[in-house]
C-alpha cells in the first residue's frame, strides 16, 4: 500500500463519507471505493462498517489508526528531508580580516567578497596576522589576510597593498640615535611578520646588541604598542599605528611588507580568488558612493562579523 492510498484511507476515517473523502482526494467515489476494497482484501478484515449514515471504523480499523498515522508522519518527514537534500544548500565561507590594515580596506574587502561569493554564507572575523594564521591552521578558516610571506598555505599578493613598518618610540621626533640605542627593545618574535624587518632596523643604525641589552619579545602589534608605552621602549609597528598612538618615528628607517590573501579551501576557483584581490588600497569608485546612497534598494546579504 503506497502513502497516497494511506492518506485516502485517513480521509475516509476523518470524514466518515466516501463522497467527501473522494472530493478531498480528487478521485471519483467509485475509484476511492475500489482502493478501500483492495486494502480490506489485503488485510483480510474490514476497516469500516457501511450504513446509510456513512462509514464508521471497525474495532480492527480503530486499532490500526495510530499506526497508519505514524506511517504518514514518517512519510511526510522523509519527503521533507528528500526535498531539503535536493535543494542547493548555502555553504559557509569563513574569512579572517586583518586589524593592522585600514578600516576602509577591510570594508571594501567585505564588499568584494560578498560580490564574488554570493552563493556562500559569509562569516568574518578581525585579528592580526599571527592569530589569522592560527585560524587557518586550527579553526579551518577558508581565507585570511596576512602580512608578509607565510609558508604552509597558498596565497595571492594583494596588488598595490603594503604595510609600511617603522621604528617607533615615546621620545621626541628629533631624539638622537644615541638616546634610542639604550631604550628597551620590543622585538618581534621569530614567527611575527615584522621579525625580518627588525633585523634590517638594527642594521639601519642601532648597532650591535649584547646579553646586557634590555629586550622583550612580542608577536602582536597591539601588544608592542602597549609595551613601547609602558617600558618607554622602541619597537616596530605600522606607520599608521604609530601615528594613531602619538609615537615618535625613527627617521632613518622604513620597510614595506606585502599583504597576501591566504587560501585554505581548494574548492574556491582561481578566477574567483583573483577577482577578490583585484582591488587597490586607494580605490574609490562612483559605484560605491551610489550604492551607499541607495543602500535601501540592495538585496540583503547575510554575513556575520565577529571580533
Amino acid at each position: 500500500m503506497d502513502s497516497r492510498t494511506l492518506r485516502n484511507l485517513m480521509r475516509i476515517m476523518q470524514t466518515g463519507s466516501l463522497s467527501a473523502a473522494a472530493e478531498q482526494s480528487c478521485l471519483t467515489v467509485q475509484a476511492l471505493a475500489a482502493q478501500l476494497n483492495k486494502v480490506e482484501e489485503q488485510f483480510g478484515f474490514r476497516l469500516f462498517r457501511r450504513s446509510n449514515k456513512g462509514l464508521t471504523l471497525t474495532s480492527q480499523g480503530s486499532e490500526l489508526t495510530p499506526f497508519m498515522d505514524q506511517v504518514l508522519v514518517a512519510t511526510r518527514q522523509l519527503e521533507e528531508k528528500v526535498a531539503a537534500l535536493k535543494a542547493p544548500r548555502q555553504r559557509s565561507l569563513k574569512v579572517a580580516l586583518n586589524t593592522t590594515l585600514p578600516t576602509d580596506f577591510n570594508r571594501r574587502m567585505i564588499d568584494r567578497l560578498i560580490a564574488v561569493f554570493p552563493q556562500y554564507q559569509l562569516e568574518f572575523s578581525y585579528a592580526e596576522s599571527m592569530e589569522n594564521l592560527s585560524k587557518l591552521k586550527n579553526e579551518h578558516f577558508d581565507l585570511a589576510i596576512l602580512i608578509g610571506q607565510q609558508s604552509g598555505f597558498t596565497s595571492i599578493p594583494m596588488p598595490d597593498v603594503q604595510v609600511q613598518v617603522v621604528g617607533a618610540h615615546c621620545g621626541n621626533q628629533d631624539d638622537s640615535l644615541g638616546l634610542l640605542v639604550d631604550k628597551f627593545q620590543v622585538r618581534p618574535a621569530d614567527e611575527c611578520p615584522y621579525s625580518h624587518s627588525f633585523l634590517r632596523f638594527l642594521d639601519a643604525g642601532l648597532g650591535e646588541y649584547g646579553p646586557s641589552q634590555r629586550m622583550v619579545y612580542s608577536c602582536s602589534e597591539t601588544l608592542t604598542l602597549s609595551l613601547i608605552t609602558q617600558l618607554d621602549g622602541l619597537g616596530l609597528v605600522s606607520r599608521d599605528a604609530a601615528m594613531r598612538n602619538g609615537l615618535a618615528i625613527f627617521p632613518d628607517f622604513e620597510d614595506f611588507l606585502e599583504v597576501r590573501l591566504a587560501v585554505n579551501n581548494p574548492e574556491l576557483s582561481d578566477q574567483a580568488l583573483h577577482d577578490v584581490v583585484d582591488m587597490t588600497l586607494q580605490e574609490r569608485t562612483e559605484r560605491d558612493i551610489r550604492r551607499r546612497a541607495h543602500r535601501h534598494t540592495e538585496k540583503q546579504v547575510a554575513a556575520e562579523i565577529r571580533t
